[in-house]
């Protein structure tokens, strides 16, 4: 499987201290998306991790630092849907909520998947954001969500309200020095992730 970066604790991507998973690779190259440095995959197979590398991390995080949730986000995690699926099995019992971003939506991959499929991941993951980014419908204020298109589902009802007061506190941004790069996270208003990424990264 194809990872870009793990960090932990964001605050930015869901509610409480959570681990965010970055997935490399995303064939939907929306324009003027937050992470075009994600959209290609390694020309080299060996950054390639195995799923049980990562959920060895990821559970060892889980019982370590306390905590129950985590965001995945790419690129995008279902263009990987295999090793996604057998990742989310192995840390299932270890995380409360999981949240998944993904350029489909839920009628494509209903289509792609199938739906036995279907409501297995429906069983593997809590809340899924759909869509594609449009930076026309950004309207600069929609927690979780880059543009108005994208749909907030809700797999896990008990948690529904945890994320409608999240929700009800706008965007925040948090900025993560990695390497000699800094990671600006969380959902951006229009334009600001493009000039971000100019000013930050030259």
């Amino acid at each position: 499987m194809f990872i870009r970066r793990i960090l932990y604790p964001v605050t930015t991507l869901g509610p409480h201290n959570r681990i965010v998973v970055w997935t490399q690779g995303c064939t939907k190259h929306c324009e003027k998306c937050e992470n075009p440095d994600l959209w290609e995959l390694p020309p080299d197979s060996s950054d390639e991790l195995s799923v049980h590398e990562i959920a060895t991390l990821l559970i060892n995080c889980a019982q370590t630092q306390q905590v129950r949730s985590i965001t995945f986000s790419g690129g995008d995690p279902l263009e990987q849907a295999d090793d996604l699926f057998d990742l989310l099995s192995l840390i299932r019992p270890y995380y409360q909520d999981i949240l998944i971003y993904t350029g489909y939506t839920y009628d494509e991959l209903t289509t792609l998947f199938g739906f036995e499929n279907m409501k297995t991941f429906q069983q593997l993951c809590d809340v899924l954001v759909d869509g594609r980014y449009v930076d026309a419908l950004n309207d600069n204020c929609s927690g979780l969500r880059g543009s108005t298109n994208q749909t907030i589902h809700y797999f896990n009802q008990n948690l529904r309200p945890l994320y409608e007061d999240y929700l009800a506190q706008g965007r925040t941004i948090s900025n993560y020095a990695v390497g000699t790069s800094v990671v600006s996270v969380g959902i951006h208003n229009k334009d600001s992730a493009t000039d971000f990424y100019q000013k930050e990264l030259l």
